[in-house]
């Protein structure tokens, strides 16, 4: 099939972009890699619950939550407790990856709205946390987890991640919670040491969030106040880097794999640098020569991202905006500007700061998120010209280009798509249709699609996970609707139904597309990645 464009003009519908030729093609002596995880992924603070209540774990997200900013999160999914059960859902579809994070508020609790009091570490919690990730594995499935997923505690304050004097509290918390968690999955579960670790999720993502979009609660804001973020955040990474490696050495455990995950973006400054100055002393490259480095790492990635094929044409001045963006993030992120985690990079003992590669793959095209208020907007009140999680522009051919971007400069690592999913978003017990007319089942069948096409050109990925297994607590609102399985919010408990919002078997189908791949038989994976009745 042509790389042109699937969709035309204003009326959009996602459809399928391959035939079935095009799988016999892919898949005529096809072998998945014996250790790729397909898996989903979740965040503690998005599904646990027990967060920012009375008497509760408080996180940088309380006040938002008590002002009405954002929505309480509440009881989330329950995952804190209820997790065997939503375990038992995930087994039964067959996948054998399963991410989670661990909640710094709940490690290292303070219940009441107070700076500056630094509490002690929760010995009940880490257990708890050992409890599930063994859990995890008792389901034959490889828990992938994350130590900073966005949150920390209330106690730090809204901007802790402009404090360069206290990153060293970051480290000793992921002292804390390697060591006593992996002795507990030893001692008391008689199973091995975590062996795939996320220090900090997305911090290109986190950065811009607190303080150039201003959306996560926050005090100060600004480009220069982003960039200082993503330096300390780079520095924080390294810190945790070295932390876990040391500490698996002094216990005499295997080495582990440690990385950070990042969000695609289009734009290199807000992406690709970051996993390409983690990747500087590796590649062999002097502290002086950075510049010349990041120059041709971003041409050779600008190349890579360039094919992927339009999906929506964008009009001029959205394109113009694309380009502004990167124009004003290669001025703002520069190594004077983010000297704090090059400084980190650069004075650790050791050269390597990545084991594999991480990325989360949603939307990546700036230009799309930028978009002029629909009537509906107006209706709503939402006035604001950027795009919501529900209007995403769906491009699984992306998925293919931006993974080969991401292997520029890494050589010999292997990687992990750790997130990528859909939503369709519910308001007033409603749930609408997508723009793009999108369904899960559809979605699964192209981005795997794209995933065993980069696997069959010879990139070295090995794991595809969904965000997420069940609808979750999405930063600040329960409207948008990510789980392969939706939640009835209007009773309590919550209850788990056995589709997704929009009524589609999406847990079938991920299961069946799971098991179509690895029988490696032709008829049922073109049966699988073609079925419409799911």
């Amino acid at each position: 099939m042509s790389e042109e464009s699937v969709y035309r003009g204003e009326e959009m519908e996602f459809k399928r972009h391959f035939t079935e030729a095009d799988l016999e093609r892919l898949f005529d002596g096809f072998t998945l890699p014996e250790d790729f995880l397909f898996g989903v992924a979740n965040a503690a603070f998005q599904v646990e619950g027990g967060f920012n209540g009375p008497g509760e774990p408080l996180n940088n997200w309380v006040e938002g939550e008590r002002s009405g900013r954002y929505a309480v999160s509440g009881e989330a999914v329950r995952f804190w407790t209820d997790y065997p059960e939503q375990l038992e859902m995930a087994k039964g579809l067959g996948l054998n990856g399963f991410r989670i994070s661990i909640e710094w508020a709940r490690i290292q609790p303070l219940t009441s709205v107070k700076h500056g009091v630094v509490p002690p570490f929760d010995d009940a919690a880490i257990e708890a946390y050992s409890d599930m990730i063994a859990a995890i594995r008792d389901s034959g499935m490889e828990p992938v987890v994350t130590l900073h997923h966005f949150t920390h505690p209330f106690w730090l304050g809204l901007d802790y991640w402009l404090d360069d004097d206290r990153l060293d509290l970051f480290d000793r918390y992921v002292e804390e919670v390697t060591g006593r968690l992996n002795a507990l999955l030893v001692e008391k579960h008689s199973q091995d040491p975590l062996r795939l670790y996320v220090t900090i999720n997305e911090p290109n993502g986190l950065a811009p969030l607190f303080y150039t979009l201003r959306y996560f609660p926050h005090r100060k804001a600004g480009l220069a106040r982003t960039a200082h973020a993503l330096g300390n955040l780079v520095a924080a990474h390294c810190l945790a880097y070295d932390t876990i490696h040391r500490v698996y050495r002094d216990r005499g455990w295997d080495r582990p794999m440690v990385s950070y995950n990042t969000i695609h973006l289009s734009v290199y400054h807000l992406d690709k640098m970051v996993t390409d100055l983690l990747l500087a002393r590796r590649n062999g490259v002097e502290r002086g020569d950075l510049p010349e480095y990041l120059v041709s790492g971003k041409q050779a990635w600008d190349q890579a991202v360039s094919d992927t094929p339009e999906v929506i044409g964008a009009a001029r001045p959205y394109r113009w905006f694309e380009s502004a963006m990167d124009r004003a993030s290669a001025r703002y992120f520069t190594c004077e500007r983010l000297a704090r985690g090059i400084d980190a990079i650069y004075r650790s003992p050791v050269a390597d700061k990545l084991d594999y590669l991480a990325t989360d793959y949603y939307d990546p095209f700036i230009r799309n998120m930028l978009k002029l208020p629909s009537f509906q907007d107006m209706r709503e009140a939402r006035f604001l010209p950027n795009q919501e999680l529900w209007e995403q522009v769906l491009n699984p051919r992306g998925l293919y280009h931006f993974i080969k971007g991401e292997l520029v400069n890494a050589d010999g690592l292997p990687l992990y798509v750790l997130e990528s999913g859909m939503c369709y978003r519910e308001r007033k017990g409603r749930v609408e249709q997508r723009y793009d007319a999108a369904t899960r089942d559809v979605f699964l069948q192209s981005y795997i699609y794209e995933v065993m096409r980069a696997i069959a050109d010879g990139m070295p990925v090995r794991g595809f996970f969904q965000w997420t297994l069940v609808d979750n607590y999405e930063w600040g609102s329960y409207e948008p609707r990510f789980g392969l399985y939706t939640v009835d919010r209007s009773r309590t408990p919550v209850k788990i139904s056995s589709v997704d919002a929009w009524g589609v078997n999406a847990g079938g189908a991920f299961g069946e597309l799971i098991a179509a791949v690895r029988s490696r038989d032709l008829d049922r994976i073109k049966r699988a990645f073609t079925r419409d009745d799911w």
